[in-house]
């Protein structure tokens, strides 16, 4: 990988972490609701996958974590302001951190119930073939996600359809607090690929190279019209499944914080003198300020009253 963008994949993970590290503390303090579902552990394969797009590339995003905006520049107050219920944020305040939508860098969510974004990729994949050749739709979803019966239904018409999109299973070993080994059959949800036809492929989440790569030749297979592609990323969950989870059903969160991908690509950045040690505390603490700003700029913007609830509604028949 280029030094460049190595450097940018550290910076962007960086601020991600202090952002939901940030948000945690405004949960717990009762500034906005606990409705974040913390990404830490999962924000450098996150972002490493991203950088093998182009800008105009649709993502269709997982529940889990805000690496994906962060990625493509979405404002971090308009975030904020979307779950604290204030103006000025992308959705309005109105659909929490799971509706962020910034259509001109091509974010375009996620569905409201689990393994329903399925569909929605396969319908923008279709509107990419027919309407935008060369582009490509990646979709993330997590382990539990693809035991919902949309997963394999999306993946089939997809296959038949050769359709660009590129699917990318975060499997970091828990749905909610379920365990994928009394979730899933399958060692690997990348091995369902073979029964579609389609190229299916494990990486580790710690390493931004192996994700990076992984994406890019799914992404070439995509644009040059033969089909989907599935790639397994075995991902770190650091946090619960919630900013205020206390966890205490996961024995494995010790162990977890010992793989952390965001320590290790810090050590690889300073012993490959990228940076020095200095240059790393100065970038962090760039992010924590850029970070604290959007906090200021989110608390400036007016809550939403009753009668916004009802604005921006198409209702049928009216």
């Amino acid at each position: 990988m280029r030094n460049d963008l190595l450097a940018e994949i550290f910076r962007k993970s960086l601020l991600t972490r202090v952002f939901e590290d940030r948000f945690v503390r405004l949960a717990m303090e009762g500034v906005v609701p606990p409705l974040l579902h913390p990404g830490a552990g999962q924000e450098v394969a996150q972002i490493a996958a991203i950088a093998a797009l182009q800008d105009d590339d649709p993502v269709l995003y997982a529940h889990r974590g805000t690496g994906y905006m962060v990625a493509r520049g979405v404002s971090l107050s308009a975030m904020l302001a979307d779950c604290a219920g204030r103006a000025g944020g992308t959705n309005n305040g109105k659909g929490g951190i799971m509706h962020v939508v910034d259509t001109a860098r091509g974010i375009f969510g996620e569905s409201g119930t689990l393994g329903g974004g399925f569909v929605i990729s396969v319908g923008m994949g279709m509107a990419a073939k027919r309407k935008r050749p060369g582009q490509v739709v990646i979709h993330f979803f997590g382990d539990g996600g693809s035991n919902r019966g949309t997963f394999h239904e999306a993946l089939n018409w997809a296959a038949v359809q050769k359709l660009p999109c590129v699917y990318v299973c975060e499997n970091n070993g828990w749905a909610v607090s379920v365990p994928v080994s009394e979730s899933t059959a399958v060692e690997n949800i990348a091995d369902r690929a073979h029964g579609y036809g389609i190229p299916g492929v494990v990486v580790d989440g710690v390493d931004p190279d192996a994700v990076l790569d992984a994406v890019r030749v799914a992404a070439e297979r995509a644009r040059r019209g033969d089909g989907p592609s599935l790639i397994e990323i075995k991902a770190v969950r650091l946090r619960g499944h919630y900013a205020t989870d206390p966890q205490d059903y996961r024995p494995d969160a010790a162990e977890a914080a010992s793989k952390d991908p965001l320590e290790a690509l810090r050590a690889r950045i300073i012993s490959s003198g990228l940076m020095s040690e200095a240059e790393v505390a100065s970038l962090q603490a760039a992010c924590e300020a850029e970070v604290e700003a959007a906090v200021v700029e989110m608390q400036a913007q007016p809550l939403l009253s009753a009668e916004a609830a009802f604005e921006d509604l198409l209702v049928q028949g009216a």
